[in-house]
């Protein structure tokens, strides 16, 4: 697991490379190993990614990919530029394992024991009678779509990415309707960049965190769950998929589900704000409204000096893997003190981390 996703060894001719397992997207390699593996673009096709935004990618076929000792032979690929993003650069992977290429076997993901089963049968998985059964409608690039119910509210053909290390982003449109009937008890808002796609940072927004009471897909209910509407892509991740054994069966256009521990998601903890780099700075891409940075006059776009005493004014894409990886500071950590550089003034602020859904 890196950055809390799957990624697995491919041997391609004889070589092993890193990819990620992703549900969510086509087969994909970098720039870097098409020109290593001499591969001839066949195609062009203008693809999305997770952020609404679309570019035109060249398309190439594979050679035999080897995964877990399984073959697959003649799968297509786009080719990509990894580093565009910086969240997806810390991944530091060779390319994804897609949708395209995973519809052609059973997949079980087994993310307590971190060891993932393919099979070309669904009786190769134990399976108990109470297991949860999610019925998907597969894209045309073979993701399974989903439809999740927020408090009666239906969200159809939501992402089952295992690509997203979040919990469930749900739509605008089903926020406004909940908002509306008065089924939202607790809603925080943030302002600006909150995710990151293919082709980099999504563009700035209101994001909202919303308790929802019941959350429903398929014959599995889940109450009491913090939600994110925005208008990013919607989906579910692994951060709710790791508390289960995931089993997706594409013949029978069926997700299964095995509870491994309990899943609670009904806190969001947080100092208020979120980082991201830039042209080697540390700065704020995210402010939550009336969180104790917000009423400090945190602003979007201030660089951020020192962490803690720690110096920040020369960083890194190293440092900001780090940070992707283990928080800007540890997360038992309950106070964090910035300095913040605004217009070549610094200002000293000291954050309590606090749950916003309170």
């Amino acid at each position: 697991m890196r950055m809390g996703l799957v990624v697995v060894k491919v041997n391609i001719n004889g070589k092993d490379y890193d990819f990620m397992v992703d549900t969510g997207a086509p087969n994909l390699v970098t720039k870097e190993l098409a020109a290593e593996l001499n591969l001839k673009p066949k195609v062009e096709r203008r693809t999305g990614d997770s952020q609404g935004k679309k570019e035109v990618l060249e398309f190439a076929e594979m050679p035999e990919m080897l995964i877990g000792g399984v073959h697959f032979i003649e799968m297509g690929a786009a080719i990509a530029d990894l580093k565009r993003s910086n969240e997806i650069a810390c991944l530091d992977a060779d390319g994804f394992v897609g949708a395209n290429l995973m519809k052609e076997a059973v997949w079980q993901f087994d993310y307590e024991r971190k060891v993932i089963t393919i099979s070309d049968t669904i009786s190769a998985f134990e399976i108990p009678a109470d297991a949860y059964r999610i019925p998907f409608t597969p894209a045309a690039s073979s993701t399974p779509l989903i439809d999740i119910t927020y408090d009666g509210e239906t969200d159809k053909r939501v992402t089952f990415d295992t690509g997203s290390n979040g919990f469930f982003n749900g739509s605008p449109t089903i926020r406004k309707s909940l908002q509306s009937t008065g089924k939202l008890t607790n809603s925080v808002v943030a302002y600006g960049a909150n995710s990151s796609g293919l082709y980099g940072m999504g563009d700035g927004d209101s994001l909202y965190l919303s308790m929802v009471s019941e959350t429903k897909l398929g014959n599995l209910t889940v109450p009491e769950q913090v939600v994110s509407f925005g208008s990013g892509a919607r989906t579910i991740g692994t951060k709710f998929l790791k508390h289960y054994r995931v089993i997706i069966d594409w013949s029978a256009k069926e997700i299964i589900l095995i509870p491994t521990d309990k899943f609670v998601n009904n806190t969001y903890e947080s100092f208020g704000i979120s980082p991201f780099y830039n042209n080697d700075q540390l700065e704020v891409r995210m402010v939550m409204l009336g969180s104790e940075a917000d009423k400090l006059g945190i602003k979007l776009g201030d660089r951020i000096l020192e962490v803690n005493g720690n110096d920040m004014r020369v960083f890194t894409k190293d440092m900001w893997c780090d940070v992707i990886n283990n928080g800007l500071v540890p997360e038992s950590d309950e106070m964090v003190t910035l300095l913040i550089d605004r217009d070549g003034e610094d200002l000293k602020v000291q954050l309590n981390k606090k749950d916003l859904m309170k």
